[in-house]
């Protein structure tokens, strides 16, 4: 087999075999055990228990062998044009990510990676759901560097090179959905939100009063700064806490979640303790039957293991999708970093986000806490842990100026005050779309559509409130569904979609809805085409991020 790559082109650590590999060895050990648990305890000898190991063995090395060949075919490059994977033995594969469809690049670092000090980078790709480029595995330095450099191609700041490491920070800022810039001033973002007021027929309702976001949150809160650590804390501390952080050290911090608060946010959020009391009930009575029915065996018992493995991995995961997470802005947008066995460091710029989505549970309502996701063209809907979440839960400071480094403004006098209105006062008492008959009456009293300015905003929800936040220059197809039973009642259902998500508005009065698809009809047909991308609405405090976090960072990049 040929050793020579690709012009520009280069392999991933060689170290990668190893971190893959045991893969394939844990995938034959767990089929071959589950088929053969019972006759293997029943039957037991010295003598199976050799044979058993030197099974595992030659598995180890079939698994390792496969994973360096594989290894050995794989290369990467990066130049202006994109990023570029060429992948396979017999049969070649080249996958390609093209700067101008380049959303977001994460860091991810699995366990034993992160013991290797190895750190995958995933490129996220505008299209659906699994649309990435996987460049596994690199020394954790390295993939700092290559992150980068892939963001600064994709804001078209590269003039051109292979795959080479870019000394110092990079400027400019991150790209639009669509490949333009998103680093658009503060008066552009509000003058452009100001024309889509204008051109929007009827506009119901405006839930707010006072300034904007960006006179609200001029600074940041949360945690102080590592820079700015008491002067008793010392050097080990300094050191075990930007371990944790993997690198997300520098910057405007943003959020900094404490783990009790994470903790206690899991024992208050009342679809979690559900859903978790849904399970081990569910499981209880099935371990039940089947004893009852069959006997306590180990026969029976090994068909209920994946059923036993998945209530503490439901909330594993639930605990590591925010453990450790802390937020801060860079040039290029907001840097998470999250997890804790596999870690993951995500940055979007706030250019790419589609969609907003507030929840406030039941019990999260004393203290004021929300959880923000985001919907990010390319970015699986279903990805757990993933840069979705840009605040697990977060306080009122936090969520301020989170919103203010996201969100584009939504054109009320005080975009804040809206917002936490919207999540705390009862559905009946917003102005605002609902349900028209008396029929409907649990959509009449929990959901309601608000037409703002910069946004249409969808509020349901009874334990949990939600709140989700559709930009009116990011919307890109409508449909209204009809039926017997909706003329019936005299309402129509509107569906918005935009890059990768859709936002259902059922159960509307019909000359509503006709006159809300009209309005977004037009923001559908004339933002995108006839608008240019660089003065499309920022949010209010994204302008100012590369100037406020360029002092404070040392050596942090794009």
């Amino acid at each position: 087999m040929s050793s020579a790559l690709p012009p520009g082109h280069r392999r991933t650590h060689p170290l990668t075999p190893l971190v893959t590999g045991w893969r394939i060895v844990v995938g034959a050990v767990a089929v071959l055990t589950a088929q053969n648990l019972a006759a293997l305890v029943g039957d037991f000898t010295v003598r199976r228990l050799l044979i058993g190991l030197g099974v595992l063995g030659a598995a180890v090395v079939i698994g390792v062998v496969v994973s360096a060949l594989s290894w050995w075919a794989t290369s990467y490059g990066v130049d202006a044009d994109g990023v570029v994977r060429r992948s396979g033995l017999l049969s070649r594969t080249r996958q390609f990510a093209p700067r101008a469809r380049i959303e977001s690049v994460s860091l991810e670092r699995p366990l034993l990676a992160r013991l290797l000090g190895l750190a995958k980078v995933r490129i996220e790709v505008a299209g659906g759901g699994e649309s990435y480029l996987d460049i596994a595995y690199v020394r954790s330095a390295e993939a700092e560097d290559l992150r980068r450099r892939i963001l600064e191609v994709a804001a078209g700041t590269v003039p051109g090179a292979g795959p080479a490491t870019v000394d110092g920070p990079a400027p400019g800022a991150g790209a639009s959905a669509d490949g333009g810039p998103a680093g658009a001033t503060g008066a552009a973002g509000a003058e452009t939100s100001g024309t889509a007021a204008a051109r929007a027929p009827g506009t119901p309702v405006d839930p707010g009063a006072a300034p904007a976001i960006g006179a609200a949150a001029t600074s940041s809160p949360g945690a102080p700064d590592p820079a700015d650590r008491p002067a008793g804390e010392g050097d080990l501390a300094a050191r075990a806490r930007a371990i944790l952080h993997d690198g997300v050290t520098d910057g405007e911090l943003i959020a900094e979640i404490p783990t009790e608060r994470l903790v206690r946010s899991l024992l208050r959020d009342s679809s979690f303790l559900l859903g978790l009391a849904a399970s081990v009930i569910g499981l209880g009575v099935t371990i039940a039957l089947a004893i009852w029915q069959e006997g306590l065996s180990i026969a029976i018992l090994v068909p209920l293991l994946p059923a036993v493995i998945a209530v503490p991995r439901y909330v594993f995961g639930r605990i590591e999708s925010g453990w450790g997470f802390v937020s801060r802005v860079s040039d290029s947008g907001l840097r998470m970093r999250r997890g804790l066995a596999n870690t993951r460091a995500d940055t979007i710029a706030p250019g790419r986000i589609q969609r907003l989505e507030l929840r406030r549970p039941l019990l999260w309502r004393a203290p004021r806490w929300t959880a923000v996701t985001v919907t990010v063209a390319g970015i699986d809907e279903d990805e757990d842990g993933g840069a979705r979440s840009v605040l697990p839960v977060g306080t009122p400071d936090e969520l301020a100026s989170t919103i203010g480094h996201l969100a584009p403004p939504l054109g009320t006098g005080d975009d804040l005050a809206a917002l936490e209105r919207l999540l705390t006062a009862p559905a009946r008492e917003l102005p605002g779309l609902r349900a028209p008959h008396p029929l409907q009456w649990y959509a009449r009293r929990t959901v309601v559509t608000v037409l703002l300015p910069g946004a249409v905003v969808r509020r349901s929800g009874l334990l949990a409130r939600r709140v989700q936040i559709v930009p009116r220059d990011r919307v890109q197809e409508l449909s209204v569904g009809d039926g017997p039973l909706a003329r019936r009642l005299g309402s129509l259902d509107l569906s918005v979609a935009v890059a990768g998500h859709t936002v259902e508005l059922d159960a509307l009065p019909r000359a509503d809805a006709l006159v809300l698809h009209a309005a977004l009809a037009l923001d559908a047909a004339t933002a995108r085409r006839y608008t240019k991308r660089d003065g499309w609405p920022v949010p209010p405090l994204a302008a100012a991020a590369p100037a406020a976090s360029g002092a404070s960072r040392t050596g942090e990049g794009r």
